[in-house]
């Protein structure tokens, strides 16, 4: 599967992160701003590392040019900035990772 780096220039803290993970409904959607650009994000797993700090992402995004592409990210609420993968436009092969 192809994919695309974005890097992550702003993004949600914690509590944000966590109830977009837990309600399924589009209003507790994420936003994200990367170079260049911004989009929604649903969380589907969240992974928190040892550092307290840091999270492993994985989700859909539902807004934007990648609008409902896979991705996953590395992305720390500390310093509200990552990276972020997300498969190239028209694959989908992994919309529920």
């Amino acid at each position: 599967m192809a994919e695309q780096a974005l890097t992550i220039i702003d993004g949600p803290d914690k509590p944000a992160l966590q109830w977009s993970l837990t309600k399924p409904e589009s209003e507790h959607d994420v936003h994200f701003r990367v170079e260049g650009d911004a989009f929604d994000a649903h969380i589907l797993r969240m992974e928190e590392q040892a550092d307290g700090f840091t999270f492993e992402l994985a989700g859909l995004l539902t807004s934007g040019r990648h609008k409902d592409a896979p991705f996953k990210a590395l992305y720390s609420i500390e310093s509200r900035s990552g990276w972020l993968r997300v498969a190239s436009e028209g694959d989908n092969s992994n919309a529920h990772m």
